[in-house]
């Protein structure tokens, strides 16, 4: 499996894509069960608008977790392509390509999670990033624990998790790409762009 990190991080905002008023198209915001106790003993709740840092940074340098799954199985990869922004609603998107394993969880679960961490895991995340999940136990080899969100799956040892429910999805088009000679020459390369609801933002105490 190769590596997830990509030198590329992006920051896409959305908020003038909607031609029509918030009120127009608005959606409930989902409700969700209270947080479980494991969860509120480690890391406090924020506003997506707290969120700490440079978004480029964070995403593109710091490196996260894509997780998907639930408390019986789910996996998690690295990447550092995604970013925040606004589509009627607070929002981060990400892009997978379909060989990962990840990619399998994200396809059926309603609910995905951003971990990020402090640089101390960095060796953690790279093995994340090279190694698939369908061979190896990544949580026993990188000594993480699970931690259920309910509904998503993160890891105790993050300092911040970001909770997102599916909100679209498209694979990359050669055709879409401007000019399209940018486009990757190898269909294998064409990944799958998500957009998801950020439901909730928690922080390490």
């Amino acid at each position: 499996m190769k590596f997830a990190g990509w030198a590329l991080g992006l920051f896409w905002l959305l908020g003038g894509l909607s031609a029509g008023t918030a009120e127009e198209g608005e959606e409930k915001k989902p409700v969700l069960p209270p947080p479980p106790e494991a969860v509120t003993a480690l890391f406090k709740p924020i506003s997506p608008k707290e969120i700490p840092g440079n978004m480029i940074k964070l995403v593109g340098d710091d490196w996260m977790l894509i997780s998907a799954g639930n408390e019986e199985k789910f996996n998690g990869m690295t990447a550092s392509w995604g970013g925040f922004g606004v589509w009627n609603k607070p929002v981060a998107f990400i892009l997978v390509h379909k060989d990962r394993y990840t990619y399998e969880f994200l396809e059926r679960e309603e609910y995905f999670t951003l971990s990020f961490f402090e640089e101390k895991y960095r060796p953690q995340l790279k093995m994340f990033g090279t190694k698939s999940g369908r061979t190896v136990d990544k949580l026993k080899e990188a000594g993480f624990t699970a931690l259920s969100m309910k509904p998503g799956m993160a890891y105790a040892e993050a300092r911040m998790i970001v909770v997102c429910k599916k909100l679209y999805a498209e694979r990359t088009k050669a055709e879409n790409w401007f000019p399209p000679k940018n486009a990757p020459a190898d269909p294998e390369r064409v990944h799958k762009l998500y957009f998801g609801e950020i439901v909730s933002v928690w922080i390490k105490k």
